[in-house]
């Protein structure tokens, strides 16, 4: 295997002050031997996997971790895979499940496509292979990149569902999409486990009114790191983008969510809006949050916010009269802000299965 070099990924669109240390973060990357995640693949009939794609369409969406990422990915991919639904009168659904060994570089491709008028449904999890892993509490035992293309075609939806579930893992996952007229990209991203998690979306609202929703919710612990880098670049008139993270942060984790809204010179009636909920359980935790909204178009109506800390006295002492200890408290809290998340996978047998993990957690 070659020796590993370092890449910046995760930019913000437009940088801040450097010693603030939140423009983008440095990774180390492997370009030979890397292969490609077992992979297991589960479609409804009326979704297609021979669509063509050239790697000039390849190249012509933004990538959300940055174009250092996407040049890498454009070394090291051996194949895409493609997705498509063209049904108009039946939602499509796909089911990718990636599977990992230690000691291994990884790397997947994949092109989801809907028709005009079509919907579909992207579940992907990311595992390990075998539970003999174990949790190492160091460093990654494997590294597995990951990179999205989406089109949504006119009156078209995707649903776009990444689980993070591996713990002993180093995820860089990114997605980057495109939004017809009236189209609607969801995206559902949940980081349940991992050491490294880095996760960069950009998604061009280009069609008049398009409409991006994501909801986040993520769990790190144990000096794990997550990094997330969500742009929403509006282009159409009367463009709608809604992103939403709820996380919680334990034992000596380290968190940088940057999130934009960027309204372009003639998108005018546009909205958009970007939140983030992080709950801090220790003292020793780092959290960083960069809420952003460009605009060079005056018909627009952009808002931020971000919620940061501990439980307040008042929740607690309303929680200990009614027989919750601190303890009992925070735990109940932390399940719920991820559990409201999970709950939008809309796949029941997926979710009871992540939510009794987070109870036994």
């Amino acid at each position: 295997m070659s020796e590993l070099r370092q890449i910046n990924v995760d930019p913000l669109p437009r940088l801040t002050w450097h010693w603030c240390k939140v423009n983008d973060v440095s990774v180390k990357v492997c370009d030979e031997g890397v292969v490609s995640a077992d992979l297991n693949v589960v479609l409804s009939e009326n979704v297609t996997d021979t669509t063509v794609y050239t790697e000039e369409e390849y190249r012509k969406l933004e990538s959300g971790m940055g174009e250092a990422f996407a040049e890498y990915g454009y070394k090291v991919s051996a194949k895409t895979d493609s997705f498509r639904a063209d049904d108009p009168d039946k939602e499509g659904s796909v089911m990718l499940n990636l599977g990992y060994d230690k000691d291994r570089w990884y790397f997947n491709s994949f092109r989801l496509e809907a028709a005009d008028n079509c919907n579909m449904t992207v579940i992907m999890r990311y595992k390990e292979n075998n539970d003999d892993m174990g949790s190492t509490g160091g460093e990654p035992q494997f590294h597995a990149g990951v990179d999205t293309r989406v089109h949504v075609g006119k009156k078209a939806k995707i649903r776009l569902i990444q689980i993070h579930e591996s713990e002993n893992s180093c995820i860089y996952n990114n997605v980057a999409s495109n939004v017809e007229d009236s189209g609607k990209l969801e995206i559902i991203h949940v980081v349940l486990k991992g050491r490294e998690v880095y996760n960069g979306c950009i998604s061009q609202l280009e069609g008049k009114r398009s409409t991006l929703e994501i909801n986040m919710g993520y769990i790190a612990e144990t000096d794990a790191k997550i990094d997330i880098n969500y742009v929403a670049r509006h282009i159409g008139r009367e463009s709608v983008s809604d992103i939403l993270a709820n996380g919680v942060l334990n034992k000596g984790a380290r968190k940088c969510f940057r999130s934009t809204v960027d309204f372009i010179t003639g998108c005018p009636g546009s909205k958009g809006a970007e939140k983030e909920d992080v709950l801090l359980l220790d003292d020793d935790v780092v959290n960083k949050t960069v809420p952003l909204i460009l605009c060079t178009e005056e018909d627009v109506e952009g808002e931020h916010g971000a919620t940061i800390g501990k439980l307040s006295d008042e929740i607690l002492f309303y929680l200990n009269t009614r027989g919750v200890d601190e303890k009992l408290a925070y735990k109940l809290m932390s399940t719920g802000k991820i559990a409201s998340i999970v709950r939008l996978i809309g796949d029941n047998e997926i979710t009871k299965e992540i939510l009794d993990d987070l109870e036994a957690k």
